[in-house]
């Protein structure tokens, strides 16, 4: 996979009129997790998007500069979009797990993105099993896969919607938040789980916790009005930040 997963050439993004990521460029490394932080609107969650390209659902939105993905401009025409969100998956804020089956939202990815050559009974059945043991939620769950996915606890539901994305074997996950609806025991819960996760898969995580950024990441990146700010390895941010800015965040001087 190489040493990073993502590299970004002088990146702007506009919503309309509207220029809400300014002159990015950094890399983000692989099989890490890291950590962007700042206050509310500063495009922390509009990059998120930006990798998987969501945000061009928004309506009129532009963009020039570069990201690529393990080498790979997401934003060239020759990259197919579905392919590009196979690749990268996304867990939001709320836990958001269709209104269907435990077993209906771990296949449900496969069954949108694979050929049906690749969705027999028992690959599918295979695909559920290790899902929801890389989550820790096998045993618990093996014998109540037919019951819905709503009736399980938030902490479990968002387990669920990062299960539902291991199928595609995605390259990178996208957590915008997600422990922000949790109790501490389920943001412990879910916070383990992402530093497990990190063996096999790159995390970019969104968080308003300097806590959760200083005990999940390795790297964390502080941005503010659209702009990189600082982004170091998560001890040198937190411990010796070199720009005042990053201190006076960090410190609840504003935010």
């Amino acid at each position: 996979m190489g040493t990073h997963a993502v590299n970004v050439n002088n990146f702007n993004f506009w919503y309309g009129d509207f220029q809400a990521l300014k002159n990015l460029s950094f890399m983000i490394p692989a099989l890490k997790i890291t950590s962007l932080i700042g206050p509310s609107g500063c495009g922390k969650s509009t990059f998120l998007k930006c990798l998987n390209r969501i945000n061009e659902r928004s309506g009129k939105t532009s963009m020039s500069g570069s990201v690529s993905i393990f080498g790979h401009d997401i934003y060239h025409p020759i990259n197919a979009l579905p392919e590009i969100r196979k690749d990268i998956g996304m867990v939001f804020q709320k836990p958001n797990p269709l209104p269907l089956s435990v077993y209906e939202n771990i296949v449900f990815g496969a069954k949108t993105h694979l050929k049906k050559s690749e969705l027999k009974k028992d690959l599918l059945d295979k695909m559920v099993e290790e899902s929801l043991t890389k989550v820790g939620m096998w045993n618990e769950l093996k014998d109540r896969l037919d019951s819905a996915a709503i009736s399980l606890s938030l902490e479990k539901q968002q387990k669920l919607c990062i299960a539902r994305l291991l199928p595609l074997k995605p390259k990178i996950l996208l957590l915008d938040e997600p422990c922000s609806a949790l109790d501490p025991k389920g943001t412990l819960a879910v916070e383990e789980l992402i530093k497990d996760l990190k063996k096999q898969y790159t995390i970019i995580i969104v968080t308003h916790s300097m806590a959760q950024a200083k005990r999940v990441s390795d790297e964390t990146m502080f941005m503010y009005m659209g702009q990189l700010v600082e982004h170091g390895s998560t001890e040198q941010v937190f411990g010796a930040a070199k720009n005042p800015m990053t201190l006076q965040y960090i410190e609840g001087k504003f935010g």
